[in-house]
């Protein structure tokens, strides 16, 4: 043990065992300053953490994006006099939208006018698909050149699977399921119709587009007599906003539906109906009870998405959850909004203009996926690759690949329609 300090020089006091009075007299005098060691890897063992909990990560990526787009301050802290020109150009810019917006406006009255001058065309269309009205021999032969086709009765003679269907078909109206056959050709549109709806939809005679005075545009599909619903006619409508947005074009702010009047329940192709049996207790009566329950259905279409009011919770939940709940719910509605748009799209710039093409699948050859041809692409690359690899290595090697590069080659590359 120490001795007790005594009054006196405070050097003279005595130290712990093994510790130096003075780093000078000691050891340490040349000692390197103690630092970090450098071997720990900080940025891997917090990637792992970060990937074993998830809420963690989705919490990180949730407050950077609140950065994006914040302002840094640069512009603000620029001298006055280049500030004042970049007010002057935002100002010349606002007058560069303002030409846009007339530009907008008269090329939608342009598309307006020449929409008027397509409705002898497409009431025609109506008519000749509804077998009120025959083609004239000038037509068929125009559209025989345009399809390519040309008649060869010696080869329909020999056909004899041919021959049956066209005696089958000889006394059939107009062009059966012409609308509905183009539709199912038309890949977003198609992935709404189910079985069930193809059997009303085979009822429909027409779809035709229509403006009128306000931001906007309406879908008309007209219907026959059906067993389904008592429409004559299905109706929906979208609406722009008033400003154009940021790109310069105008941006849906709505879209509206009707109401369909189906006949019962049981036709009602929006709603699956379970009935069952029920006996009262007390009276022994027997009932039969109808459970209703929304199902997937093109019909769907005409009631678009609305955003829904927040639900009174009975559970108080965390601040956090809440927020998160809300903005998969926006997200999810911001979703649906956007697919309704689309659709509404496709039937006013590509099925209404184009109806006998999607019939016929011409179309088809204009359309493709910008996925799956990158995705081509990426194997096309991954077999030069493999290619230059195998140039490298032994004979065998050599051998195996141009076994494998065969193989390739004879199996073809998948090709999907939309």
């Amino acid at each position: 043990m120490s001795e007790p300090i005594k009054k006196g020089n405070i050097a003279q006091a005595p130290t712990p065992q093994n510790t130096p009075a003075s780093v000078s007299g000691s050891y340490l005098k040349n000692a390197p300053l103690p630092t970090i060691p450098s071997t720990i890897k900080e940025d891997d063992e917090l990637h792992k953490k970060l990937l074993a909990n998830p809420a963690i990560l989705s919490m990180i990526e949730g407050k950077l994006n609140t950065l994006v787009g914040t302002d840094s301050g640069y512009v603000k802290a620029l001298p006055p006099k280049i500030k004042n020109r970049l007010y002057g150009l935002k100002a010349l810019q606002q007058t560069q939208f303002k030409l846009e917006a007339e530009f907008q406006m008269e090329l939608l009255n342009l598309e307006k006018k020449y929409h008027e001058k397509h409705l002898p065309i497409f009431q025609k269309r109506k008519r000749i698909v509804l077998g009120s009205l025959e083609p004239t021999t000038e037509e068929i032969e125009e559209g025989q050149a345009l399809m390519g086709e040309e008649e060869d009765e010696e080869e329909e003679e020999q056909d004899e699977a041919k021959s049956e269907i066209d005696e089958t078909l000889k006394d059939v109206k107009g062009i059966p399921s012409f609308w509905l056959t183009a539709m199912e050709n038309l890949g977003p549109i198609a992935e709404l119709i189910t079985d069930r709806d193809s059997e009303a939809l085979n009822h429909l005679i027409d779809i035709r587009l229509e403006y009128f005075d306000a931001l906007g545009f309406r879908l008309v599909f007209e219907f026959e007599e059906n067993e389904y619903f008592t429409n004559k006619q299905l109706v929906k409508t979208y609406y722009y906003q008033k400003e154009l947005g940021y790109s310069r074009d105008f941006v849906y702010d709505h879209a509206e539906g009707c109401d369909i009047k189906w006949k019962d329940n049981d036709h009602n192709l929006t709603i699956s109906v379970e009935k069952r049996k029920q006996r009262n207790k007390h009276t022994k009566q027997v009932r039969t009870i109808e459970k209703l329950t929304a199902v997937d259905s093109f019909f769907n279409f005409f009631t678009p998405p609305q955003p829904t009011k927040p639900e009174e919770e009975e559970e108080e939940k965390d601040e956090e959850e809440d927020s998160e709940e809300e903005e998969e719910e926006e997200g999810a509605l911001e979703e649906k909004l956007q697919l309704d748009y689309e659709i509404g799209e496709l039937f006013k710039d590509k099925l209404i203009p184009r109806a006998i093409d999607w019939f016929t699948g011409y179309a088809l050859e204009y359309e493709y996926d910008e996925g799956e041809e990158e995705e081509f692409d990426d194997d096309e690359e991954d077999s030069e690759e493999e290619e230059s690899d195998d140039a490298d290595g032994s004979d065998s090697d050599d051998s195996d690949a141009d076994e494998d590069a065969g193989a390739a080659k004879a199996q073809p590359a998948e090709c999907k329609q939309q």
